[in-house]
C-alpha cells in the first residue's frame, strides 16, 4: 500500500507537466493562427502558399476581365457569388483596387471562378459567363450588382426571378434574354470552363474565396486593402 501511494504522488507532478505542456502548445498554436485569413469553409486559408505562382501564366483566354488588355500586371481573382467574404472585399477592396490600378492602366483584373458553394454559385457563374458573352462592357456592373443582393449562403436567394430582375436592371430587357438563351445553350459548356478556372485557382494554391494572384503572390482572404496595394506595388516592381 505504502508503494502504491508513493507511485501516486511521484505521477501527479508528471500529470500536471504534461497537461501544462499540451495548454502551452495549444495557446502558440493559437495565436500562431490568429491572422489567418477566414474563408467560407469555416476553416482558415493562410497567407501565403508553398507553390510558385505567377500572374502572367495564368489562363485568360476568354475569361471576363476589366482594364487595358496590355496592362503590365495581371490580378487574377478567384471568387463564388455566394462567399460573404468575396462580398466583403467586394466592398471594401474592390473600389479602391479599381480605381488606383485597373481605372489607371496599371493593371488588368481578370475574374477566374471558384464557384464551390453549391448549385446558386453555379448558376450564377454560368449567368456570369453569359453576361461577358452578350455585353462584356456591362459584366463589371451586373457582377457588383449580384453581391449587393447576396443572400445567405445556400438559402436558395438566387432564384431564377431574382437574376432575371438583377440582369434586366443592368442590361435591359434585350440583352437579358439574349442572356438567358445562352445560359440555356450553352450553360453545359460554361460549367467546364468554371470546373477549369476552379482547378487552376487550387493548382496556385487558392483553397478558398476570395483568392487572388498578383504578380508572384498570392493573397487570400478579405484581407485589408493596405495589404493588397502593397502587394501589387511589389509586382509592379518586379514588371
Amino acid at each position: 500500500m505504502e508503494q502504491e501511494t508513493k507511485k501516486l504522488q511521484l505521477s501527479q507532478p508528471v500529470a500536471i507537466i504534461i497537461a501544462g505542456v499540451i495548454i502551452a502548445g495549444a495557446v502558440i498554436w493559437s495565436s500562431g493562427n490568429r491572422n489567418a485569413a477566414p474563408n467560407t469553409t469555416g476553416s482558415t486559408q493562410q497567407q501565403g502558399s508553398t507553390v510558385a505562382v505567377d500572374s502572367s501564366k495564368v489562363n485568360i483566354q476568354g475569361e471576363p476581365f476589366i482594364g487595358n488588355p496590355n496592362a503590365p500586371l495581371i490580378i487574377a481573382y478567384w471568387f463564388d457569388y455566394q462567399c460573404p467574404f468575396c462580398q466583403r472585399n467586394e466592398e471594401t477592396a474592390m473600389p479602391q483596387l479599381i480605381k488606383d490600378y485597373v481605372d489607371t492602366g496599371k493593371a488588368k483584373l481578370v475574374f477566374k471562378d471558384y464557384e464551390f458553394l453549391g448549385d446558386d454559385s453555379q448558376t450564377l457563374g454560368q449567368y456570369a459567363r453569359a453576361v461577358w458573352a452578350t455585353a462584356p462592357d456591362k459584366f463589371y456592373p451586373w457582377h457588383k450588382a449580384i453581391f449587393d443582393n447576396q443572400g445567405q449562403e445556400n438559402s436558395g436567394w438566387a432564384t431564377q426571378a431574382k437574376i432575371l430582375s438583377i440582369t434586366t436592371s443592368v442590361l435591359g430587357a434585350s440583352d437579358t434574354a439574349k442572356v438567358v438563351a445562352l445560359v440555356k445553350t450553352n450553360g453545359a459548356a460554361y460549367q467546364k470552363v468554371m470546373d477549369a478556372d476552379k482547378a487552376e485557382g487550387s493548382a496556385n494554391g487558392v483553397t478558398g474565396t476570395p483568392g487572388m494572384v498578383i504578380g508572384k503572390h498570392l493573397v487570400s482572404g478579405a484581407i485589408p486593402y493596405a495589404q493588397i496595394k502593397a502587394t501589387i506595388e511589389a509586382a509592379l516592381k518586379n514588371q
